[in-house]
């Protein structure tokens, strides 16, 4: 299993292409749940999204082997680390990525250089395509987060939010981690468990693709065939990856999901309190608290804001469907 050390020799090896990204907090959003809450904007992050982090690490390693060119799936955000991460190591990056995705997702993972391959999603297999061409190009298929590396690199954001607690002498009561695969939550919750044993993590999915919930509750990998669709893109997948689950089974305490009126909801709160341009994916851990899945009274509290890939026609239609729920 990935521990502390992976997470750290990762760390070194990508940090000076990361940005360190500012934890917020407000008064406001503090007085009115009661509780003390800190906001981590990997919006600001390379890319607009924490999976840049991931991406890197596996990608310089990779890159010390002499492997000259990668495969990935992604819908967007991986799609994007990849495709900068192969940009700024000077390798070849093949990406399959379906073709109703965000254009603004398509067109940046293109402007990266990377060479992009649509699919028909829910109906063909994302994973098949990508290992058709690994097989024809000789190139690895570097996975959206089952891969060792690629946890390892997204535990970069738990270490930096550690060190912020530590150096502030906080010590954070509960983690909230917003959740596909499961890397992120996975690495994150390795640094945090290592730094503050007893805090309680989160992961946190749409209500319509909570295999990480429901796998949770049934201690075992459990896919989840979803046929409606939900505005956190990012976040569907059907069952939790072989190396992350075992490693969320074992740091844990359960999975929370929240509806898309709920996500608009903390979208159209997090621009107006914080001024942050969230994408649906990266707003769900903050939509889990404003709509009280879980009881925060009294606790210091860690809200992953995940991404800010979202076009500027797209937010405002969620910020309407926020205020037309009201």
């Amino acid at each position: 299993m990935i521990n502390i050390d992976d997470l750290k020799n990762s760390y070194e090896r990508i940090n000076k292409y990361l940005v360190d990204t500012p934890i917020v907090s407000s008064d406001v959003l503090n007085n009115e749940l009661n509780a003390k809450i800190y906001l981590k904007n990997e919006v600001e992050q390379l890319t607009g999204s924490f999976k840049i982090r991931g991406a890197l690490s596996a990608l310089s390693n990779l890159k010390n082997q002499g492997v000259e060119g990668v495969v990935a799936y992604s819908s967007g955000n991986h799609a994007q680390g990849v495709s900068k991460a192969a940009q700024i190591f000077d390798m070849h990056a093949i990406i399959v990525m379906p073709e109703d995705a965000p254009s603004n997702k398509i067109n940046k993972t293109k402007a990266n250089g990377a060479e992009v391959v649509l699919y028909k999603r829910h109906v063909e297999s994302r994973e098949d395509i990508a290992l058709d061409i690994a097989h024809e190009k000789n190139y690895p298929l570097v996975k959206p987060f089952d891969n060792e590396d690629i946890i390892a690199g997204q535990g970069s954001f738990g270490l930096e939010a550690c060190t912020f607690f530590q150096a502030n002498d906080i010590k954070p009561d509960i983690v909230l981690s917003c959740t596909s695969g499961g890397g992120l939550v996975a690495g994150t919750s390795i640094a945090f468990k290592h730094y503050f044993p007893d805090v309680e993590i989160y992961p946190v999915e749409p209500a319509t693709c909570n295999d990480t919930e429901i796998s949770l509750l049934n201690k075992t990998r459990t896919r989840i065939k979803h046929d409606r669709s939900t505005i956190c893109d990012a976040l569907e997948v059907e069952i939790p990856g072989q190396i992350t689950f075992p490693i969320n089974m074992k740091n844990c305490k359960a999975g929370i999901s929240v509806t898309d009126q709920e996500v608009c909801s903390a979208m159209k709160y997090l621009y107006e309190e914080f001024y942050i341009k969230a994408e649906p994916s990266g707003c769900v851990s903050l939509a889990a608290i404003l709509s009280k899945k879980l009881n925060i009274t009294n606790k210091t509290v860690l809200v992953t804001i995940s991404g800010g890939n979202v076009d500027e026609e797209s937010f405002q239609e969620y910020l309407k469907l926020a205020e037309n729920h009201k």
